[in-house]
């Protein structure tokens, strides 16, 4: 394992990462910047990130949100080692990260015991794409270790009857996010897409899209104005 240490979103917030496995990016940014448009972290708020891998949107949520409480659950051990080392060399005492596999998350939590989940799950099928010859970044990437409907199973879940999930997923998988919300009957609280840039053109096909999603709720969704990766800073 090679270590280094970055910043992320501002440079106050410290972050180790392992070169061999998936670091923070755009992705990260962007659904955090959706998250905070979107909820209200002024109530009383339990944050649990499925998949946290180096644990920077935890970071960053836990830092601007004193008063929230923020987990994370990853299933490499490695990356759950540097997120907690990375909370302690921020001083934040309200997040921390735990080793798990989502898939057996009914073990780990009661029900109902989260006020917003986040994720940001791996966008390609097995058998779609080129697939990362090291294993820890092709988790990230594709669905090896768990599925779309394994993210929003757990979400389901650990969600409370008034409790948010935000994610972002690759634009071809839209289909694939609202069956899933459908047969789990989570109402869309709120869509964004997101684009390479707002040059249009040859690049003018949405890349991603960004969703919130809630168990219960009669509010008509919010179709939001679009995001652009390139707007996006890097810290």
């Amino acid at each position: 394992m090679q270590k280094r240490c970055d910043t992320i979103v501002s440079g106050d917030i410290r972050i180790l990462q392992d070169e061999g496995s998936f670091c923070y990016s755009t992705d990260t940014l962007l659904l955090l910047e959706f998250i905070n448009d979107i909820y209200d972290f002024s109530k009383p708020t339990k944050v649990l990130e499925l998949g946290s891998g180096t644990g920077g949107l935890c970071l960053v949520i836990a830092r601007s949100n004193p008063e929230a409480k923020v987990s994370g659950v990853e299933l490499q051990e490695r990356l759950v080692g540097l997120s907690n080392e990375s909370a302690a060399m921020n001083d934040l005492s309200n997040v921390s990260f735990v080793r798990g596999d989502l898939r057996n998350i009914r073990e780990m939590f009661h029900p109902e015991s989260f006020n917003l989940v986040v994720a940001n799950p791996p966008y390609f099928k097995l058998g779609t794409g080129k697939v990362n010859v090291i294993s820890a970044k092709a988790q990230a990437k594709h669905e090896i270790k768990s599925t779309l409907s394994d993210f929003m199973n757990s979400a389901h879940y650990l969600l409370k009857k008034t409790g948010t999930l935000c994610m972002i997923h690759h634009y071809s998988r839209i289909y694939d996010v609202f069956e899933n919300a459908s047969k789990l009957k989570m109402k869309l609280h709120a869509f964004a897409p997101v684009y390479k840039s707002a040059a249009g053109g040859a690049e003018g096909d949405a890349t991603h899209g960004l969703f919130a999603f809630s168990k219960s709720g009669r509010a008509e969704p919010r179709t939001m104005a679009p995001r652009y990766i390139r707007a996006c800073p890097a810290n």
